[in-house]
């Protein structure tokens, strides 16, 4: 009888030890679970959190104009988009930077409607014309070559290339000028700018048609001997 109540109890305390094994096992396995859905989350948020900087990086260095360390630099104004692609041509071809000319006031379409007394041939008939430039200028300290680029506006630059001119120091540095017509030729209107530029050394210009591709540009960057030193 005694061995029998042994046995009971032997049982017993065998099951019950199971089944407090079983219970402690259950917890630590959703402690484990949990942990590491946390350390997921947390691994994810630094890469989430850095996307939007990263993003925002190139579009600040866009807004700075050139620095003044590459030699060459490409100086252009484009109201209707005919000098920019031959602008960026040169850029490309010698690896130079390159600035845009903005007006702070915007051209319109009507701005430039010639022959109706509208704002450009007011500018052009008025030799003191200076439209104001948007934005920070480039610093041309670093660069011995300058390649500007301008449409032909009554036969001559637009005056804000003059405002451009006047507002830079280009003594010591070589300028090449360029532009872009439907027929008039560059004529004079590189050399009536090279009064705003005392010091600078001027090479002969270079007319192109609008539409000029980039074997025209290439033939003639070929033709330009140039010290690019500062």
């Amino acid at each position: 009888m005694k061995r029998k109540i042994f046995a009971i109890f032997a049982f017993a305390a065998i099951l019950a030890s199971a089944l407090a094994g079983c219970s402690h096992g259950r917890p630590a396995a959703r402690e484990t679970q949990a942990e590491t859905e946390r350390a997921a989350v947390i691994t994810d948020a630094p890469a989430s959190a850095e996307t939007p900087a990263s993003a925002e990086t190139p579009a600040e260095s866009e807004t700075e104009p050139p620095s003044g360390k590459g030699g060459t630099i490409v100086v252009y104004f484009s109201r209707t988009g005919h000098t920019k692609p031959v602008a960026e041509y040169v850029a490309e071809e010698l690896g130079a930077d390159i600035y845009e000319i903005e007006a702070r006031v915007p051209y319109t379409d009507d701005d430039i409607r010639y022959f109706t007394d509208c704002r450009a041939d007011r500018e052009q008939n008025d030799p003191s014309a200076r439209p104001e430039i948007a934005g920070e200028l480039p610093d041309l300290s670093g660069y011995g070559a300058v390649y500007l680029g301008y449409p032909i506006w009554h036969g001559q630059a637009p005056r804000i290339i003059c405002t451009f001119l006047e507002s830079v120091d280009l003594s010591g540095k070589t300028v090449i000028p360029f532009c872009t017509s439907g027929s008039s030729p560059i004529g004079s209107s590189a050399s009536d700018l090279h009064a705003l530029t005392p010091g600078a050394e001027w090479l002969d210009g270079r007319r192109f048609e609008i539409g000029a591709s980039r074997e025209e540009v290439v033939r003639w960057l070929e033709t330009v001997n140039v010290n690019e030193g500062p």
